[in-house]
Order: C-alpha cells, then structure tokens, then sequence
C-alpha cells in the first residue's frame, strides 16, 4: 500500500516533472499548430503570424511556465506534508486521507507499482490545473508582446481580444489533454481490484 504522507526522499518516489516534461515536449508541436489555427480565426492573423506567435508563445511556457508551475507545486506539498506531519488528528488510513494524498502528492508522487499505477494519470489531472495557468498566462504576455497593438490599433489586435484568444484555444487543448488522461485513469481503475477507498 502507498505511504500517502511518507518524507519525500531524492531516491524515493516519482518527480511528477520528469513524466510530465517530456509528454508536454511530445505534444508541443500539435498544440502550436491547433492553438495557432484557433487563433488565426478568432484573431484574424496570417497563416505566418498564428504558427509564428503561437510557437515562440507556447516554447515560452512549456519551458519554463511546466517547471515553475511543478516546482510551486512541489513547495506546497511539502509545506502540506510538513503541516500534516504535526497534526494529531487526521487519520492516515481514512478515505479522507486518500483524498487529500491525491491532492497534495501530485508534483511527487510515492513509488507506485501493479494496482496503484492508477497514480500517475490522477497526478497528472491535478497538475494539468496549474500548468494551464501558467501557460495562459505565459502565452498571453508573449502574444501581446509579438502582435498585441495599443487601443487605437486594429480591433482584433487588442488586448482583451488576445486574451480571449488565447485563454480558449488552451482550453481546447488542455480540455484535449484533460479527457485523454481521464480515460488513462479510468482504464487503470478499471483493470485494478484494489478500492480507491478502501474501508
């Protein structure tokens, strides 16, 4: 069974980066260009300005919004652990206490081995919430700064417009990515016979 709260060692357990990184490297090619198409439409761009915005815009924030948004991650769940390591109250073996792991074990997870694979694909929906942030975020800044025009310019080059554009086109890809890695787990839970929830 995993330890939900047992230390974090460096030889111990999984960085949740080290699986995530590279996947978001695999799929950076097809969100440039799914992101790049949205936003030729909802913003009005050239083929050359969509894929070129969106490329510089997107390699900004997988290399370096994904780690800063892991490493937040990471300091959270050791402050958690480090609060929860002095309470007296909470009951480790309790479904509650599952719940919570999930939570706040997603940027390490512990070892997982056979029926508890299931941990990797629930980790990864945790962190897909903060590396959206951090990617629309990113992004926003970086299209603005490549083709955002002053209030005046072009309508379709404002500001809010950027925004708008940029905030939906990564909820396609992140809903994309939310859905395959929900049927991951779902597969995993299925073909385990150990209970989420064990009472």
């Amino acid at each position: 069974m995993i330890h939900t709260f047992a230390p974090l060692l460096a030889d111990a357990g999984i960085p949740m980066i080290a699986l995530t990184f590279p996947l978001m490297l695999m799929l950076l090619i097809p969100v440039i260009v799914i992101e790049g198409l949205l936003c030729k439409k909802w913003l009005g761009l050239t083929n050359w300005e969509a894929m070129k915005s969106n490329a510089v815009s997107n390699l900004v924030s997988t290399l370096v919004g994904i780690p800063l948004a892991w490493a937040i991650m990471l300091g959270l769940q050791f402050g958690a652990m480090a609060s929860v390591g002095r309470s007296h109250f909470l009951d480790f073996n309790s479904p509650l206490a599952t719940m919570v792991a999930l939570l706040l074990n997603s940027a390490w997870i512990p070892s997982v081995e056979g029926s508890d694979l299931w941990w990797i694909p629930a980790a990864i929906l945790v962190l897909l919430v903060p590396f959206f942030f951090a990617s629309y975020g990113i992004e926003y800044l970086a299209m603005t700064y490549m083709i955002g025009m002053p209030s005046g310019g072009p309508e379709n080059l404002t500001q809010p417009r950027i925004r708008t554009a940029v905030r939906n086109a990564n909820l396609v890809t992140y809903g994309a990515m939310f859905i395959a890695t929900s049927i991951w787990l779902i597969y995993l839970r299925a073909t385990s016979w150990r209970p989420l929830f064990p009472f």
